[in-house]
């Protein structure tokens, strides 16, 4: 029997879009999966549409606390031995799990695995719009959390997303396992399609881009005092 892979979304008001993202995980080729949504205080139909596009999704709701926040909550509430998490606004290739697997299968030493990302513009925003973002179009390696699979013991050891944090949330949790000395891998092919779109998170909260470099700048610090512990 194929190890559980638990995926979790986190969610608010992602109506327009969780029913695509929804679908691309059902439509997986590794088909021992366990999914659950966190409803971070959605008021759309956004819990409505997940029950009509997954019945079999375990669906939590709660009041608004944020995207990291729900994504531990979903981990809490996860049973697989693998985690994996997908924003409800983008897409997976039908393979991502499976080639992820494959590598943990292959080296049983690994704890994290990723893959590239492709960032895609969703149909509603117009060519002149596209044409103002300055966003690449091309694979790139995809550091994030919606491109990777993390063995469950492994993302345990490294500990939950930071919820005082708004933004720079998985800077600070791969940071943590870099301190960790977590084994990665970085697949060559493209395992998200990232969607651009008129509500991105880091396009409504562009003031709370400053939050990066307190979160890097913490990490260095963590690095720098690891190093001096080793010696």
């Amino acid at each position: 029997m194929e190890p559980l892979v638990s995926v979790i979304i986190p969610t608010f008001n992602g109506r327009r879009h969780i029913g695509e993202t929804l679908e691309s995980v059902l439509s997986q080729s590794y088909r021992s999966l366990e999914v659950i949504v966190v409803d971070d205080g959605s008021s759309d139909l956004t819990a409505h549409l997940v029950a009509e596009v997954a019945p079999q999704a375990v669906l939590i709701r709660q009041e608004q606390r944020g995207h990291p926040a729900a994504r531990n909550r979903g981990v809490k509430a996860s049973t697989g031995s693998f985690l994996s998490f997908l924003d409800h606004d983008d897409l997976w290739d039908p393979a991502k799990i499976e080639h992820q697997m494959d590598c943990f299968r292959a080296d049983p030493e690994l704890d994290l695995v990723f893959g590239h990302i492709q960032n895609f513009f969703s149909t509603e925003l117009d060519e002149e719009e596209r044409r103002r973002l300055p966003v690449p179009l091309h694979p790139l390696p995809g550091l994030l959390q919606g491109a990777m699979l993390a063995r469950r013991s492994s993302f345990l050891a490294v500990g939950p997303f930071s919820e005082e944090r708004e933004m720079g949330d998985f800077v600070d949790w791969y940071g943590r396992a870099m301190i960790l000395q977590s084994r990665t891998h970085m697949l060559p092919g493209t395992v998200l399609h990232r969607r651009i779109h008129t509500t991105n998170y880091q396009r409504t909260h562009q003031h709370l881009r400053r939050l990066y470099l307190p979160a890097i700048k913490q990490l260095l610090d963590r690095r720098r005092q690891a190093k001096q512990i080793d010696r």
